[in-house]
């Protein structure tokens, strides 16, 4: 899995280590999709509704204020504490016998062109959690967003053409790779949603609020 990242700092960024995605989604080996055999009519049609594509936020950590002068380089850690969970599924879930919820996934997927985490999967904070950075000439609070991009389509399943009777319902599910955003509070710079979310939770609310930080 992989993890993205955006720099939103008004000073330069070293990133010291990758980190993976949510340990929660684990990509999806061939042998565990859903073969035709195993579904109720293997050769139905899905009919898509609207898809919903969504960056939301998935964790964040503390603001922390720094001061760091000139010609000074500081090492720190940013920890992100998770702020929403998510459950990859159909709803309402569909008669026994009558649609797997893994190839809804699965059609959504063909759909969209985009890899999307399997039925029945949370997801987690892993790697994505911590933060490692260093930076220089830094004045003011910085905080650490975890972004995660959600998919939600609502959905009628025929068995075939003249089918009356469809399985209906909305698949809610996201992408494995999620990516991290570290920001200056109350920069002037257009946020992703995510992180414009986070600066709203964290940041301090006054001028020259909070006290300054120590690096670690």
């Amino acid at each position: 899995m992989k993890r993205g990242f955006r720099g939103w700092v008004v000073v330069a960024v070293a990133l010291a280590g990758t980190g993976c995605a949510a340990d929660e989604v684990p990509a999806r080996s061939v042998s565990a999709r859903v073969t035709p055999s195993e579904r109720t009519c293997p050769h139905g049609t899905f009919r898509w509704g609207e898809v919903v594509k969504r960056e939301v936020l998935g964790g964040v950590s503390d603001a922390r204020r720094f001061g760091v002068r000139h010609g000074v380089t500081v090492h720190a850690i940013f920890e992100a504490v998770p702020v929403r969970s998510l459950h990859a599924g159909v709803t309402p879930a569909p008669a026994e016998g009558t649609l797997d919820q893994r190839a809804a996934v699965e059609a959504l997927e063909k759909q969209t062109g985009t890899e999307l985490a399997d039925a029945g999967t949370h997801f987690t904070l892993g790697g994505d959690r911590v933060q490692e950075v260093s930076f220089n000439k830094q004045q003011g609070a910085l905080f650490y967003a975890v972004g995660v991009t959600t998919y939600e389509a609502s959905f009628a399943y025929y068995c075939a053409p003249a089918d009356t009777a469809p399985v209906r319902g909305t698949v809610t599910t996201w992408s494995p790779v999620t990516y991290g955003d570290l920001v200056t509070c109350g920069i002037d710079e257009k946020l992703a949603p995510a992180s414009r979310e986070a600066e709203r939770l964290v940041c301090p609310v006054g001028p020259g609020a909070g006290s300054t930080d120590s690096p670690r």
